[in-house]
């Protein structure tokens, strides 16, 4: 099957790793002290070699799922050292009020670091570990599960590789899936309703141990400390389409700009070259994926966004992608055979997958509403009963953040805990905030 015509081959090994972002370069680390030789191929660049800011979204989050998988590969005090803690969120109402959320109950900070600087020193630490291999650019044209074997360019020539195991961590465009999917699986791919652009911007009055957001119904502006400098790392969120404001419809920086000033006045004014940056930097929309089947026997596994791309809006997409290569480590350490572990990994996670998948748009749809009445009361009965029972009732962040908790469980109990106070409410009104204890616990069923 090899094809003689490809420059700087890349010569086969047991494992081939496809895609270098941030879930690649861990699963090749614990892979090779497992398995000895693992190949890692990349379509882009290496991005050491590229500005920073040039990629995806400036910001990561990392929380307690990411920091388990960073303490076993010894990278955490590294990781650390280029972080800084969040404890809180702080919404800016339209009104001038403020709104801060804790993250967790005991103030447990979240983590948010540069995405370039933690995947520079992911691609570092895998590129020093014995038996990886990183290769950039090396597109990955196609994948024969039945071989199992991959077809690979290089410049101008191409030919296909054989291996033993493919895990595909080579995103929404994945080329692994794609090969399940000729094969029968059925995949969901879509784009969010919005559009996004980064905003590089100081916040002189905000203070750097929060995360900052402006609501606008149809628009959230986010923002982020840099860890690199005082400044920090915005975001923001129009639709692209419908009613305004619409991004589709804003051509060039200047109607972008115009744009920007109607629905967050008072964050434009402190930033004198916002029209420069909207004009230079691109506009991003927000892959969705799902997938029904994850393996195909044990020949490929997928992980990460090849299998369960995300919206942003609750940090748990690097983190879950990170948690699936430890399962699935952990599944082949169990059960010592390659076909066995996919299906247990398989089973394991993909409903976890979908579960975070909703919870992370969801947590948009929550960020970006202004207050109203009708969600205020659900929302100040779920926390009275939260406070009453803390043992019971987990915040949905905090579970997600601070837990190796299963999403779905997760999902399902904050379902249970929605349904207990509406139920709440349609019994008294607006008079259940302010219900003594004692009945508020006569609501909750016994376990």
């Amino acid at each position: 099957m090899q094809d003689p015509r490809m420059a700087a081959p890349v010569t086969g090994s047991g494992v081939v790793v496809v895609g270098a972002g941030l879930a690649g370069p861990v699963a090749a680390i614990y892979l090779a002290r497992r398995f000895g030789r693992v190949t890692v191929l990349e379509r882009h660049a290496d991005p050491r070699h590229i500005p920073a800011g040039q990629g995806r979204s400036l910001m990561v989050i990392v929380s307690h799922r990411g920091w388990r998988v960073l303490r076993e590969l010894g990278l955490e005090d590294a990781v650390r050292r280029i972080c800084v803690p969040l404890t809180a969120r702080c919404g800016h109402l339209p009104d001038g009020s403020a709104v801060l959320t804790p993250y967790s109950r005991d103030r447990a900070p979240i983590w948010a670091v540069e995405r370039h600087r933690l995947h520079r020193l992911l691609l570092d630490a895998a590129e020093a570990e014995p038996g990886v291999g990183l290769h950039f650019e090396r597109p990955v044209l196609a994948v024969d599960l039945q071989a199992p074997a991959l077809l690979v360019r290089a410049g101008t020539a191409e030919r296909w590789i054989s291996c033993r195991h493919v895990i595909g961590c080579d995103g929404v465009h994945s080329a692994v899936r794609a090969a399940l999917v000729e094969r029968g699986a059925h995949e969901q791919v879509s784009t969010l309703e919005l559009a996004y652009q980064e905003i590089v911007l100081d916040l002189p009055s905000c203070d750097r141990g929060l995360m900052h957001y402006w609501p606008a119904g149809d628009a959230l502006f986010g923002a982020f400390p840099l860890t690199s400098s005082p400044l920090f790392a915005g975001s923001v969120f129009f639709r692209k389409d419908g009613p305004a404001p619409s991004y589709a419809a804003a051509v060039n920086g200047r109607a972008r700009a115009r744009q920007f000033v109607d629905v967050f006045p008072s964050l434009a004014a402190g930033i004198p070259d916002l029209e420069e940056q909207l004009a230079t930097k691109p506009v991003s929309t927000v892959r969705l994926t799902r997938c029904d089947t994850w393996t195909s026997g044990g020949r490929a596994v997928l992980v990460g966004d090849s299998c369960h791309a995300m919206a942003p809006f609750m940090g748990q997409g690097m983190n879950c992608a990170f948690e699936d290569v430890r399962t699935l480590v952990a599944c082949l350490d169990q059960e010592g055979d390659w076909r066995r572990a996919f299906a247990a990994y398989e089973r394991s996670r993909k409903t976890d997958g979908d579960a975070i998948a909703d919870i992370s748009y969801q947590h948009y749809r929550t960020m970006s509403r202004l207050p109203d009445p009708r969600d205020e009361a659900e929302e100040a009965v779920a926390r009275r009963l939260v406070a009453l029972m803390p043992n019971r009732f987990v915040p949905l962040y905090e579970r997600c953040a601070f837990s190796e908790e299963s999403y779905s469980a997760a999902l399902a109990e904050e379902r249970r805990l929605r349904e207990l106070a509406r139920r709440i409410l349609i019994r008294h009104g607006s008079a259940a905030v302010d219900l003594p204890d004692q009945q508020l616990r006569a609501f909750v069923p016994a376990r």
